[in-house]
């Protein structure tokens, strides 16, 4: 069997795609082909990753300067011509689109053609590409069981799959009482300005034997990644400051609980392993991360904080609630009852049927 599977645009549509081609190797189920878009972060996401990968010259849509719609519309008409050119020649016996624009012509392209489809959304709302998709594709694969309620007219298409989870993600319990608490800081694979600038103050607001209580393991992004690093030591702290590190399995064992945003990635992480989490969900791009963030709020494994109501008080409180280990129990225990599906296991089955 010959697979295709597209994603592009983000860490968290590349990602879960990756674990996918990677157990397609594993399993010796077919041979893989993935198509990424024309942007650098894309091919770094994948390269060296033992993958094998071909670049679409598409990007998205970003402005509606008249230069930029031209712009737009010759590397789309460019990018189609190329997915014809690379169904004909690679003659994939079924596609998979994990999202972003460049799944889009290749994903419809190969549906119009008669190749099985299946579209993989790892958000409780699915993107725009994915909602054009869906009546086009022969299966629609969720993360979330939330998502049926935006994905009316479709139900007889839809299997409730899972996320594909990074490899070795796996949660060791913590032996004993713990000295102090170890708190993991997650910005996305770009690191996020407000929470790189409002933690650090929020824990400078506590009591002393509050603060040294604490231990902050931060991913912040290259960007920022010194400027947090100073900010800890003004209120020396202990910390590991990260712009970007590929253990998060390890950095999962390590923490009592997370701050972060509510990326697909991370929220379906949280919920496979339980963890207790502050969620800080990004308010633009559709608002789509608040919807994620309220999947896991629902069954009690997350406490929610809108940015545009956040400041250093309501920042630290949070922090100070989570800062209980009988609260931190508490809101574990909700992560035990969640269905927790084999998402590479059901995929393959999809595409082996």
């Amino acid at each position: 069997m010959k697979v295709l599977i597209a994603a592009g645009g983000t860490g968290g549509h590349i990602l879960p795609a990756m674990t996918l081609a990677r157990e397609i190797k594993t399993r010796n189920a077919g041979r893989v082909l993935f198509v990424i878009s024309s942007r650098k972060q894309d091919r770094d996401i994948i390269s060296g990753k033992g993958i094998d990968f071909t670049v679409l010259p598409i990007t998205s849509f970003q402005s509606k300067n008249i230069f930029a719609i031209l712009g737009f519309i010759v590397r789309l008409f460019a990018g189609t011509i190329a997915s014809i050119a690379l169904l004909l020649k690679f003659k994939p016996d079924a596609v998979v689109g994990f999202g972003g624009y460049v799944s889009g012509p290749i994903v419809l392209l190969a549906s119009l053609a008669g190749i099985k489809t299946i579209i993989h959304e790892q958000n409780v709302y699915p993107g725009k590409a994915n909602r054009i998709l869906a009546k086009f594709v022969n299966k629609i694969a969720i993360s979330f069981p939330e998502a049926r309620d935006y994905l009316k007219g479709f139900e007889s298409k839809i299997v409730f799959s899972g996320n594909p989870l990074r490899e070795g993600l796996k949660r060791d319990e913590r032996a004993g009482p713990q000295e102090g608490f170890s708190v993991l800081i997650i910005g996305g694979s770009q690191g996020a300005h407000k929470l790189n600038t409002i933690i650090p103050q929020a824990i400078g607001l506590m009591q002393n034997n509050q603060r040294n209580s604490l231990n902050i393991i931060h991913i912040a992004g290259k960007n920022e990644k010194e400027e947090v690093e100073k900010s800890y030591g003004k209120i020396q702290i202990k910390n590991r400051v990260f712009s970007f590190t590929e253990h998060m399995a390890r950095l999962y064992n390590e923490c009592d609980f997370v701050i972060s945003r509510a990326g697909a990635m991370t929220v379906s992480e949280l919920s496979a392993l339980g963890i207790p989490a502050i969620l800080v969900p990004y308010p633009y791009a559709g608002g789509h991360q608040r919807l994620n963030a309220m999947a896991l709020e629902k069954i009690g494994l997350s406490i929610i904080l809108e940015e545009k109501n956040l400041t250093t008080l309501v920042m630290r409180d949070a922090i100070l609630k989570l800062m209980d280990r009988n609260v931190l129990s508490n809101m574990s225990a909700g992560g035990k009852f969640i269905e927790k599906p084999d998402a590479c296991k059901i995929l393959i089955k999809e595409l082996c049927k």
